[in-house]
């Protein structure tokens, strides 16, 4: 048993050191959702942890062994500093991600604009419809099923395709605006003539652009200030964010954003007055 006693004790780490380090990785890049979270630690991992921590400090108290015990104390010190890195010195994946939007949409806000005017107001679409514009420039048009203005999630749409009076030079033209605006998915909904414009997806959660046809009010952006989906950026424009599968309670990650951004009540009254 003494024998196999380091053995396990490394094999025991090695597993946890792989979790934390992926935790860690998409903690940083990606949102960590709480339905994958659990899933991942009711395997294996719920049990690994606790054993790991056990024998860890089992194998500091054996004298009979000064490499296990080094080996031990040095491995779980470096798991230790990698976890306070990513908590607590490193920006999360939900805090980068704001701040990518606001970047994407800055750099390509006059090629996005122009494209959103054109296909709301040189195109003819009638009421009930989308037409989406994919990552891959493959123009898709489609009907939408309970579409309204303000919603805190994105819009469901049917896949039965729709007939659009568009001929082919207006369809290549709004696949090149699209291709010059430099964004992922675009689709624009009727009656209201509502552009989303995909951003990313993370985990089980997704983030959009919000574009409506004319500016938002300064009530409906005070609106959005209060509203943990929605990050009230620009009159003519708001970040958005529906946590998915693990259902839409999880909350825009936007305090840091409005912060860095001094964003709010303030700021918002300034844009209209």
């Amino acid at each position: 048993m003494k024998r196999l006693f380091p053995i396990i004790t490394y094999v025991i780490l090695t597993i946890n050191t792989l979790y934390i380090f992926l935790f860690c990785l998409f903690f940083c890049f990606y949102e960590v959702d709480l339905f994958l979270l659990i899933w991942i630690s009711s395997l294996i991992v719920m049990y690994t942890i606790p054993v790991g921590l056990g024998l860890s400090i089992y194998a500091l108290f054996q004298k009979g062994n000064p490499i296990l015990r080094k080996v031990t104390l040095i491995w779980n010190g470096t798991l230790i500093i990698l976890l306070v890195l990513t908590f607590y010195v490193l920006p999360s994946g939900t805090n980068r991600i704001p701040s990518g939007m606001e970047k994407q949409y800055t750099a390509n806000r006059d090629a996005i604009m122009h494209l959103c005017r054109y296909a709301t107001d040189s195109l003819s679409l009638p009421d009930s419809t989308a037409l989406v514009i994919t990552q891959n420039n493959h123009l898709q048009t489609r009907k939408v099923t309970g579409r309204n203005r303000i919603i805190t999630y994105p819009i469901w749409i049917s896949t039965e395709d729709t007939v659009f009076d568009i001929d082919a030079s207006q369809a290549q033209r709004i696949i090149q605006l699209h291709k010059a605006a430099n964004i992922a998915e675009f689709a624009v909904y009727m009656p209201d003539s509502l552009v989303n414009i995909h951003f990313t997806h993370r985990g089980f959660g997704t983030y959009w652009y919000e574009i409506p046809h004319h500016p938002y009010s300064e009530q409906e952006m005070y609106i959005q200030l209060n509203n943990k989906y929605a990050c009230p950026y620009l009159p003519e424009v708001s970040f958005q964010f529906a946590g998915g599968a693990t259902s839409h309670d999880t909350p825009f990650p936007k305090a840091q954003f409005l912060q860095s951004y001094h964003i709010d009540s303030t700021y918002i009254y300034n844009l209209f007055h």
